[in-house]
C-alpha cells in the first residue's frame, strides 16, 4: 500500500490520503477536553459543515415539508404519500446530484478519487447488468419504502403519546438541554449503531443471504450507499429506534433518520473530498469505509465512534494495519478449521 501517496497514484490507479486514518479525540483515553472542544467547533470538524448542513435540512423539512403532528394521529394515506414523495425527492436530489457531478459530468475530474476503475456496466453481479441502475433500483424502491416506514411510525408514535414528546413549557431547561444534547450526539449514535448492525450483517448466514448485495459494490459511487437488501435497509435505518427510546421531540428522530440517509451517500462517493470550484473543498468522502468495501473484514462502523479500534477490526490504511488484518483473518480461519 505504500506505493500510493497523496501526490500520486500507484500502478493500479489507486490513490489514498496522506498518513494514517486517525480516530477523533472523543475516542482518546484519558479524555482530552481541549482537543474535543477544538474538534467540535473547528471548520471543518464535527459540527461544521456537513452535520450542521444536515441539521439545517432537517429543520426545514420539519417546518415546511412535514404535516402537523396532530394530523398524524391516525395512519392516513395522504400524509404517508406526502412523506414518501418527499423522501424520494431528497434521495434523487442528493444521490443523483452527486452521481451527476462526480461521474457523469466529472466536474471534479479524478481529484481525490480512490480508484480509476469504472463503475460496472456489464456485470452479472447487478440487476440489469449495470451497477448504477441496480443501485438506483434498490435505493429508490426498498430504501425509500423502509425509511419512510420508520418515519411514519415515528410521527404516529409521537402524535399518540406512545413516544416521549413533552411540552417544552413544562420544564424548558430539561427539554431544550436534552433536545440539543441529542442533536449533537446523533452522529455518534449513528456511528455506534452502524457498527453493531454491520457486524451482525457479516455473520455468515446474513452475509450470504442479505449483505452480499451491498458488497457487490467493490468500487463504489453515491448510489451504492443505499444499494441494500430490504432486510439490511430495515437494520440500517433502525438507528432511529434509539431516538424512540430517549428523544423528547420528533425532530431528534428525524435528524437521526436524515443522518443515516445522507451519510450513506457521502460515505460511498468513491472520493475522499468534494471540490466545488477551486477553493471550496469539503470532507465528503470516507477512505475509512472505502477500505471496508475493498477488504470486507475491517472498518465495520463509522470512524466517529471507533468501535473498530476497541474490537480490533480497525484499518488505518497503513501497511502495518494491512498485515495485522491478514494475521487476524488467518487466526480466524485456523480456529474454524480446528473446531
Amino acid at each position: 500500500m505504500t506505493d500510493a501517496t497523496a501526490s500520486g497514484r500507484n500502478d493500479r490507479g489507486e490513490w489514498r490520503p496522506e498518513g494514517k486514518i486517525a480516530v477523533p479525540p472523543i475516542n482518546h483515553w484519558p479524555p482530552r477536553p481541549g482537543a474535543v472542544l477544538r474538534w467540535l467547533f473547528r471548520f471543518p470538524g464535527y459540527l461544521w459543515p456537513l452535520n450542521a448542513f444536515w441539521l439545517g435540512i432537517t429543520l426545514v423539512t420539519w417546518t415546511w415539508l412535514t404535516p402537523e403532528l396532530a394530523s398524524m394521529k391516525s395512519l392516513e394515506l395522504w400524509w404517508i404519500a406526502l412523506l414518501l414523495g418527499r423522501n424520494l425527492g431528497f434521495i434523487l436530489l442528493l444521490y443523483g446530484g452527486l452521481h451527476l457531478y462526480l461521474y457523469v459530468f466529472e466536474l471534479q475530474g479524478k481529484s481525490f478519487r480512490f480508484t480509476l476503475k469504472p463503475l460496472a456496466t456489464d456485470s452479472g453481479r447487478f440487476l440489469f447488468r449495470h451497477q448504477v441502475r441496480d443501485n438506483m433500483f434498490h435505493a429508490l424502491v426498498s430504501g425509500v419504502l423502509v425509511v419512510t416506514g420508520y418515519e411514519v411510525l415515528t410521527y404516529w408514535g409521537f402524535a399518540n403519546g406512545t413516544l416521549g414528546y413533552v411540552d417544552a413549557g413544562a420544564s424548558p431547561l430539561l427539554f431544550w438541554g436534552w433536545f440539543v444534547a441529542l442533536l449533537i450526539l446523533a452522529p455518534v449514535v449513528h456511528s455506534a449503531h452502524f457498527y453493531f448492525a454491520h457486524r451482525l450483517l457479516h455473520v455468515r448466514f446474513l452475509y450470504r443471504k442479505v449483505h452480499v448485495l451491498h458488497h457487490h459494490n467493490v468500487e463504489v459511487g453515491p448510489w451504492s450507499g443505499l444499494a441494500m437488501h430490504p432486510v439490511e435497509h430495515f437494520l440500517y435505518f433502525s438507528t432511529v429506534v434509539v431516538q424512540w427510546l430517549v428523544a423528547l421531540h420528533p425532530v431528534n428522530a428525524l435528524f437521526q433518520i436524515h443522518i443515516a440517509v445522507f451519510n450513506a451517500a457521502t460515505a460511498h462517493t468513491g472520493f475522499e473530498k468534494l471540490k466545488i470550484g477551486e477553493r471550496l473543498v469539503i470532507d465528503g468522502g470516507s477512505y475509512f469505509h472505502y477500505l471496508h468495501h475493498k477488504y470486507f473484514e475491517c472498518n465495520y462502523g463509522g470512524n466517529l465512534a471507533s468501535l473498530d479500534k476497541l474490537f480490533g477490526t480497525f484499518h488505518d490504511g497503513s501497511d502495518e494495519a494491512q498485515a495485522a488484518m491478514r494475521r487476524r483473518l488467518r487466526a480466524i480461519r485456523e480456529a474454524e478449521g480446528n473446531s
